[in-house]
């Protein structure tokens, strides 16, 4: 055994008992006021899983009007063709930069007829009406090359822009009045119903052909549907829109798995699947929800409702939505995205759920390019390297989802 020597334990002892010493001398002084106390220093919420979902309610108004200025100046053409990309390098190889579809069009149509830009809507009406509808079928044809031209299969329909358009044009008809509205969504409406419409009377995601020999896609995308649309066309033109509603109703709430996800689709043998997101939950599953949740159907509501409360959940464990996730409630994706805010936001606006909304509307403007000296400023990037570019699906779904929650705040008479 080894004995320490006196003169160690001596010393030893001695910084212990000057330790002491200090430390009586030092609450003598503070319990007499000679020294002052200092405040208690704040403690976060150090080990929990929880993030606070309540953030600074950003200027939604400046970024609104940023994004819709870089559309106006770098997306939309005089003549109403609609680019679906902007890049940030000219020496980009990245493909189809300069094509427009029916997807960009429409919602350019939709959202300046919620700004009640009444010139832009009325160009870019005529520019559809002009360069894109089917000359005997009455449907958007879906992709045009730069130059105006239609090829291979850019000639065949995706209905979710048609009725997108409509919604668009019942906008500008209850705000304008002008007859040509309301004689274009008869043509769309005829169109749709000529290849659109399957069979059994279910919404086909896309078809071709003209009255003498159509062909419409046996399966169902149900994320193509827009109940405002169908319930309105349903009450205007009877059949066969009363039973595409209550068809794809009906089965847009069976697809709901027991988390609040959505499966996307129905199979030619009208079994759900989710193929179209690759087999997990994503865009198409948050698509569904947005719709639900700008419907007045009490139970179209509810259902968004429970899909809402999913990414609410993820959000305050994670602190971020993802852009993917499995059945399990996994996130699948490696981190977030622009527009994931946009959709879950735009979800959380429309059901009048103002603290969630805020929240996405601070995660979403704080990936906008916020700089008036720079040549992008408005946009939202994607891609990397010299593919880096401002797609005209990110920004316009932004400029819907902050135009909605504008909108929720003005209800909610908030401001």
């Amino acid at each position: 055994m080894t004995t320490i020597p006196k003169r160690k334990t001596r010393f030893l002892a001695a910084i212990a008992l000057s330790w002491i010493a200090l430390a009586v001398i030092l609450w003598v002084l503070v319990g007499t006021g000679a020294i002052e106390r200092a405040p208690p220093t704040p403690i976060g919420p150090a080990g929990t899983d929880e993030v606070n979902v309540i953030p600074p309610r950003p200027d939604v108004e400046t970024h609104l009007q940023a994004a819709q200025g870089f559309v106006y100046e770098k997306l939309a053409r005089e003549d109403g063709h609609v680019y679906l990309y902007h890049l940030v390098y000219p020496d980009s190889t990245f493909p189809d930069v300069t094509d427009t579809n029916s997807e960009a069009t429409s919602y350019y149509l939709l959202w300046t007829a919620q700004h009640k830009d009444k010139a832009a809507f009325d160009n870019e009406l005529s520019f559809i009406k002009r360069e894109m509808m089917h000359p005997t079928a009455h449907y958007m044809r879906w992709r045009i090359e730069e130059n105006g031209s239609i090829i291979s299969d850019g000639g065949n329909i995706a209905s979710d822009a048609d009725l997108r358009a409509i919604k668009a044009l019942m906008i500008a008809e209850d705000t304008w009045g002008d007859a040509v509205y309301t004689e274009t969504i008869d043509e769309l409406a005829q169109g749709l119903e000529t290849v659109a419409i399957t069979a059994d009377g279910y919404l086909a995601p896309y078809g071709g052909g003209d009255e003498r020999d159509p062909w419409i896609a046996d399966e169902t995308w149900l994320s193509y549907e827009d109940f405002v649309v169908t319930k309105e066309l349903s009450e205007r033109r009877g059949e066969p829109w009363v039973t595409l509603h209550r068809k794809m109703k009906n089965a847009s709430l069976g697809a709901q798995i027991h988390n609040g996800l959505f499966n996307s689709q129905l199979t030619q043998s009208r079994g759900y699947g989710n193929g179209i997101d690759g087999g997990v939950y994503s865009i198409n599953s948050m698509w569904i929800m947005i719709r639900m949740a700008e419907s007045d159907d009490p139970e179209l509501r509810a259902a968004a409702k429970r899909s809402l409360a999913f990414y609410k959940n993820k959000y305050q464990i994670d602190g971020q939505i993802f852009a993917t996730y499995g059945s399990n409630g996994d996130a699948l994706s490696p981190s977030d995205t622009p527009w994931g805010y946009a959709l879950v936001g735009r979800a959380a606006a429309a059901l009048d759920d103002r603290e969630f909304a805020d929240a996405m509307m601070f995660k979403l403007t704080s990936m906008q390019v916020m700089d008036a000296t720079s040549p992008i400023n408005g946009a939202f990037l994607e891609g990397a390297g010299k593919d880096l570019r401002a797609g005209q699906f990110t920004i316009q779904e932004s400029i819907l989802t902050m135009q909605e929650y504008l909108a929720m705040r003005e209800r909610l008479d908030l401001d």
